[in-house]
């Protein structure tokens, strides 16, 4: 009986562990200043600030609707113009489960509580955990979400290019 119960813990960890991918909160300044003058992806005087949980959890909610609605736009653009859609799938987020995510909040001109989140494959041996990965192209491999968290608007979403 106890092995019963054990296995049955044992599934119902992996199943809710399945869907999970590894992630990060980054709230330093100095991330927000990287951002902002080295890859130029938020705009000036942006402010570091904390996440709670309940912000963390509606972050994750947005964001995958943001990933939904993407995706579907990406299959669409690619079946208006007559290709394949399996040209669509190499620009498409995949299931998060694959990526290493990076939570970045902040606090926009306005005050306003806003979150860049940043997924990958591949952190090229760097420490991720500690600072942006930040490449060019890589496909899906590779996507970009910045959220209004206040108004829960999308303010941006894609995946990187191909070389």
């Amino acid at each position: 009986m106890k092995r019963l119960i054990l296995l049955i813990i044992g599934l119902l960890n992996f199943a809710v562990c399945q869907g999970q991918s590894d992630y990060v909160i980054l709230k330093d300044q100095s991330i927000i200043h990287d951002l902002i003058s080295t890859y130029k992806i938020l705009p000036e005087a942006m402010l570091a600030t904390e996440l709670s949980e309940a912000e963390f959890n509606l972050a994750k909610k947005i964001s995958l609707k943001t990933i939904e609605d993407y995706n579907t736009k990406v299959n669409e653009g690619f079946k208006k113009r007559g290709e394949s859609r399996r040209y669509a799938k190499m620009y498409q987020i995949r299931d998060l489960k694959n990526y290493k995510i990076q939570y970045v909040p902040y606090l926009n001109e306005k005050r306003e509580k806003e979150i860049w989140i940043n997924g990958f494959c591949d952190s090229f041996n760097k420490d991720w955990r500690k600072e942006i990965i930040h490449v060019f192209d890589g496909g899906n491999c590779y996507f970009t979400i910045r959220l209004n968290l206040l108004t829960g608007e999308c303010i941006a979403v894609g995946t990187n290019g191909y070389a």
